[in-house]
């Protein structure tokens, strides 16, 4: 059992800090010295108990249903305790070998919130799915909304700050609202949640969706939000376990604000053509935000697998990347074959290159760095290089994933200072 006792304020009703105990049996899932907790840039303490509790319910109810606990709390959005009963039963459909009825939500009281809600907003991260779903919703001018702590960790200060400054400069976005959170929604767990899943990946495949845009739940009030987007990662063409698809976002409701899963009918190279074409139509290039490796001193590290099919993407559309956030040159190509010479690693990553194989037998023209036929034969390399992985299956799972996990969690500060010093010595 996990209790909820109180919802707290602080930094002149900014801060919502969340007071819970927890049974000694499920400790282990828990990081004993940081309680959630969610910071906003603006007062939001006049709002219901029952809408101040959905950040942390939505963060934790998944913890409590793949853990097999249960939950009490004084009060909750009657919409949202609904919501999540719809979303707990697509993800025992999901994960069947689990036993899901273990864990029950026991609030004292349910309330219907009522407030007026006529505006929009969207989870706004600058990546390729963010700006699609931006450029299909443009004329409504919807709020944008960043979280610290879901894609850049709470310590990495310089790299937040560069996410900041990044939307805040941005021509394209001036006449957005913005907003930040900042929440230890991925720290006050333990690695012990986890290992619920078979295979790692807790965030991606389970929490995010739900979690995000609870986030939101306390400023939807004070904004006046009806609705908010959260871009899709995938489309209905690829089987993957996802913890954001329209059946389980689509169904989260709390007052009045609902939640649209969008661009579910784009691929990634879609979305690409689509930013390509919206940016030459308003003539305002964007920096797109793609990766958050530790590789990276400016937009993007230009050097990983998410930058070199983002980078690939943009070519295949005759536009130069370097316009997107990017610092490249014509040997990028050599980079990319030298990369994924030994295949992909997941389905995820092998659907998306799919799509640019696609896109490259269409293509009639492309963006030329120096030398059109030199770079075009590339790019029928690059062509058969994908043709030949995807004939070969996804790489074996290797064991250092796991082994790299356990180190990374049993000794923790050690983790931290190796990258402080590999970041250094970049």
């Amino acid at each position: 059992m996990l209790k909820i006792d109180k919802v707290k304020y602080s930094d002149s009703g900014k801060k919502i800090n969340y007071l819970y105990r927890y049974s000694k049996g499920i400790s282990k899932y828990f990081n004993s010295k940081e309680s959630f907790y969610c910071h906003y840039d603006i007062d939001v303490s006049e709002i219901s108990e029952s809408i101040a509790i959905i950040p942390f319910l939505a963060n934790i109810a998944p913890i409590a249903w793949f853990a097999g606990f249960s939950i009490e709390l004084n009060e909750v959005d009657k919409d949202f305790i609904e919501a999540l009963e719809i979303i707990k039963n697509e993800f025992s459909n999901d994960y069947p070998n689990i036993d899901f009825s273990c864990s029950k939500i026991q609030a004292k009281k349910l309330v219907k919130n009522n407030y007026v809600a006529t505006e929009s907003a969207m989870l706004f991260s600058g990546g390729v799915d963010a700006y699609a779903t931006y450029f299909r919703h443009y004329k409504e001018n919807p709020d944008l909304i960043t979280v610290h702590g879901a894609d850049v960790e709470i310590e990495d200060v310089k790299q937040w700050n560069r996410v900041v400054q990044l939307n805040e400069n941005e021509e394209l976005l001036k006449k957005n609202i913005k907003h930040y959170i900042k929440s230890n929604l991925r720290d006050f767990y333990s690695h012990k949640v986890d290992l619920l899943l078979p295979d790692l990946g807790w965030w991606g495949k389970v929490q995010h969706g739900l979690a995000l845009n609870g986030l939101i739940a306390p400023i939807s009030v004070v904004n006046n939000y009806k609705i908010n987007y959260i871009a899709s990662s995938y489309t209905d063409n690829i089987d993957i376990s996802w913890g954001s698809t329209p059946s389980l976002d689509n169904s989260i409701k709390w007052g009045c604000t609902n939640i649209n899963h969008d661009g579910y009918d784009l691929k990634r190279q879609s979305k690409i053509d689509l930013i390509v074409k919206s940016t030459r139509e308003l003539d305002k290039y964007i920096n797109l935000r793609v990766c958050y490796s530790i590789l990276n001193r400016s937009v993007n590290c230009s050097k990983c697998e998410k930058c070199y099919r983002t980078i690939i993407a943009i070519i295949l559309n005759n536009d130069d990347p370097n316009k997107y956030g990017f610092d490249i040159n014509q040997n990028v190509y050599d980079d990319i074959l030298l990369g994924f010479s030994a295949g992909f690693s997941s389905k995820g990553v092998q659907y998306f290159w799919w799509e640019i194989h696609e896109k490259i037998i269409q293509v009639k023209k492309f963006f030329v760095f120096k030398d059109e036929e030199v770079e075009y034969n590339k790019i029928l390399e690059l062509q058969y290089l994908i043709n030949k992985n995807l004939k070969n299956g996804l790489k074996k799972k290797s064991k250092i994933r796991m082994l790299k996990f356990k180190i990374q969690n049993t000794f923790p500060n050690l983790f931290k200072l190796y990258l402080k010093i590999r970041q250094r010595n970049l």
